[in-house]
């Protein structure tokens, strides 16, 4: 982690088990973390408790799926800390069960915004950032769920499903972007199986499985996929718990006679 000293992270919905834990992980290096959810309260809180580490972090109020926050959010470090963004680790995630027979509309934007549209900003921003400041080795990594990989099985799991399905091929095409671009910045992919005290991976009847890891695990593949050489990348990095798989299959079928 020493090529990250005094460098910018910044970790979007910081807030949550994985985001806290995230930041928590990180915090143990000398970093200028930015610690972003909307909902400040929590992260201010994990700030103090985190005083006496050797990072500096700052926790930011944003809702990420209103654009000028995003943008202003960049605008913010960039005038506040007077660096660019050399890492950004987005942990946006949502998940609403409505299914595609009755479900409400506003729930599959809400999904798509956070999901899908928040991320991709993030990333044009960061990149926008990483190339302003002439950061040629800046990392995106987008925590994805194996929801993008798999159908999931039951009902009301579709729209959110679809959702990180397009977050697996946005992550592809920002790399795809960035090679055409000539970029060497890094873009990674995390995706989850089922974590405790989240709905990543799995929603509804599932969301209670046995079968979960601690969110402390994920923030470890984080800095896994950043200590990583400066000629390679973990582009796609699927953590199960053991004995997890990666398509999810529903119970049997009970046939009352």
């Amino acid at each position: 982690m020493d090529r990250w000293t005094d460098r910018v992270v910044l970790v979007t919905e910081a807030s949550s088990e994985i985001g806290q834990s995230i930041v928590a992980e990180l915090s143990k290096y000398p970093l200028k973390i930015v610690a972003v959810a909307q909902e400040i309260i929590l992260i201010q809180k994990l700030s103090n408790k985190l005083q006496s580490s050797l990072a500096k972090i700052y926790p930011v109020q944003c809702d990420l799926t209103r654009e000028s926050e995003i943008v202003n959010l960049f605008k913010w470090i960039e005038t506040t800390i007077g660096q660019g963004v050399s890492v950004t680790i987005n942990n946006a995630n949502t998940s609403i069960k409505s299914k595609i027979l009755d479900g409400e509309t506003n729930d599959w934007r809400y999904l798509f915004d956070l999901n899908v549209i928040a991320v991709t900003t993030c990333c044009r921003e960061s990149y926008k950032s990483m190339k302003k400041y002439n950061i040629a080795d800046g990392h995106i990594i987008n925590i994805n769920s194996t929801a993008g990989y798999s159908m999931l099985p039951f009902p009301g799991e579709k729209v959110y499903n679809s959702s990180k399905t397009a977050l697996t091929y946005l992550t592809e095409g920002l790399r795809h972007e960035l090679f055409y671009d000539g970029s060497k910045i890094k873009v990674t992919s995390i995706n989850l199986g089922k974590v405790n005290g989240e709905v990543v991976g799995s929603v509804g009847e599932n969301k209670k499985s046995i079968l979960s890891m601690n969110p402390e695990r994920v923030a470890t593949m984080v800095i896994v996929a950043l200590t990583q050489p400066a000629d390679i990348v973990i582009g796609e990095l699927t953590v199960l718990s053991v004995g997890e798989t990666i398509q999810a299959y529903p119970p049997p079928n009970i046939i009352i006679k």
